[in-house]
């Protein structure tokens, strides 16, 4: 049996086949359109993406999201065995195109690779958002094959009469079995996964809507073009992503928004933080935040937690203009100063942290001025449920004041909410804002030593707490007149809005950048 995972490219060799993840609505061919039969796929299926990795080999993959391809790990990793990062080689992905030959849709650089960690699956991470509305992400499948169900496979590959075609090819294959991570396919003599193929999509269509169900990772590749012809078996194995949703919105949601002033004009920024590790800020341009401007680099393992460690961004030195905070692993807290338009190197503040990185140890770590010097003070929330304040001396923490307490089940996000600091009340001291998991914030206003009962000033944002559903909550003063404002950002559409702080709610909001 002639498997497949990744395909070298010489003067006659294949591409491979691009397979996109679905979250879109997009109408899938049925019938007897074969890729061995070279028969055209039909212009609907957009979302089915060219990946060229590097100048000699190529895959398939499927937009899932408006900034990101799935397809095969074996495409940039011979054995499968990928490691989350840069690509290797430069690797570029169009999307949009059924026929590469014309112009249109979308071509992007990858930036990043996210391996899946048992399957050969990676999403790939583009440059740009693909804003081409006739370019539509398709819907991940939520339920898996049975025997005997049919599903369309798409891809750029091989043929029964050509090397390297421009035209997406599509062939229907019937499920003979499916296991906890794979399904296995029955092709035809009409229908055959050929080299190129690799990561392409198995389709399906339910109640009209068109789902990805399965991703391409090896085939028999009998009656392709430059296969021994004693080759007839046309069967494939496809990888599962009907129940990968999870992770696909884990990935997804690693990106993460900071509202800080960097800049120094009592306005708060938009601080992006990059899955390549890029630190970007969006400058506040008043009515909208403007492009961005790379203000550090090299944290890509500081974005979950779980890794390397956790940044934040406030005014540790009280020049109004937010530094870098790093909290590593190593329990070590370091503040980088704000110089302008970068951090520099760092010095020490803190140690013995190490267990309040991720917030399912022992508690989690905020940074806001609780006292109003101007100075971002430490505050600790245990899994205790204890809230302490720790005040900035100027080079360290002070041993910390109690300050409230009952807060065990808002440590993570995933229980019954998630806590917040910023200064919504405008006195200059930063208030405790409760977004709970039934959709309510409330407002705890800082009282000098403690914070009170809390008012109710907005609610439905149930579907924002975790930050791997619909997307998060921020709080910073985006206007300018010392109130903290809300700030929304869905994963989904990339859009941040902001939504002013009227004095007791939050107003209607606007949306002032698509990241």
């Amino acid at each position: 049996m002639h498997l497949f995972r990744r395909h070298r490219l010489s003067t006659f060799a294949a591409a491979l086949l691009a397979a996109p993840l679905v979250l879109g609505a997009v109408p899938v061919a049925t019938g007897s359109a074969s890729a061995l039969g070279g028969v055209d796929a039909p212009a609907e299926l957009t979302f089915v993406a060219k990946v060229n990795v590097g100048e000699q080999s190529a895959c398939t993959g499927t937009l899932v999201d408006p900034q990101w391809v799935l397809t095969a790990a074996s495409c940039f990793a011979a054995d499968g065995k990928l490691s989350a990062g840069k690509p290797a080689v430069a690797t570029t992905v169009t999307v949009g195109r059924t026929d590469l030959a014309q112009t249109g849709g979308s071509v992007q650089q990858a930036l990043w690779l996210v391996p899946h960690a048992d399957r050969d699956l990676v999403l790939v991470r583009l440059a740009a958002r693909v804003t081409d509305p006739a370019v539509k992400p398709v819907r991940l499948a939520t339920t898996p094959t049975v025997a005997g169900e049919e599903l369309v496979q798409a891809g750029f590959g091989r043929t029964k009469t050509e090397w390297v075609p421009d035209k997406l090819h599509t062939g229907t294959f019937t499920v003979a079995a499916t296991t906890s991570t794979t399904v296995d396919l029955n092709g035809s003599d009409t229908a055959t996964v050929c080299k190129g193929d690799a990561g392409g999509p198995a389709l399906r269509t339910v109640n009209g809507i068109t789902e990805l169900v399965a991703v391409n990772s090896r085939s028999s590749q009998g009656g392709c073009l430059g296969i021994d012809p004693a080759e007839t078996r046309t069967g494939a194995v496809d990888t599962r992503v009907d129940d990968l949703g999870t992770w696909v919105k884990e990935v997804f949601s690693r990106e993460k928004i900071t509202p800080a002033d960097i800049d120094g004009d009592a306005k708060d920024d938009l601080v992006l933080q990059r899955i390549d590790g890029s630190v970007v800020v969006h400058r506040n341009l008043g009515s909208s935040f403007g492009a961005g401007t790379v203000m550090s680099a090299g944290w890509s393992r500081f974005l979950t937690g779980t890794d390397m460690g956790r940044l934040y961004f406030a005014d540790i030195t009280g020049d109004g203009k937010a530094d870098l905070i790093v909290h590593g692993t190593d329990g070590n807290i370091a503040v980088r100063k704000n110089m302008g338009t970068y951090f520099d190197g760092g010095t020490h503040w803190s140690a013995g942290w190490g267990r309040f990185v991720t917030g399912t140890d022992m508690g989690r770590l905020y940074f806001a001025d609780i006292t109003g010097d101007g100075k971002a003070d430490l505050i600790v929330h245990g899994t205790d449920g204890n809230i302490a304040v720790r005040k900035n001396m100027g080079t360290y923490f002070d041993g910390g004041t109690h300050w409230s307490a009952g807060w065990g089940r808002f440590v993570t996000g995933t229980d019954m909410g998630r806590l917040y600091f910023a200064d919504i009340t405008g006195d200059g001291k930063a208030d405790l804002i409760v977004h709970g998991t039934d959709g309510n914030v409330s407002v705890r206003k800082n009282m000098g030593t403690y914070f009170d009962g809390g008012t109710h000033w907005s609610a439905g944002w149930g579907r924002f707490v975790t930050g791997t559903d619909m997307g998060r909550l921020r709080f910073g003063d985006a206007t300018g007149d010392g109130k903290a404002d809300l700030f929304v950002h869905t994963i989904g559409d990339g859009k941040v809005a902001v939504r002013k702080n009227m004095g007791t709610y939050f107003d209607g909001g606007t949306v002032m950048i698509t990241l």
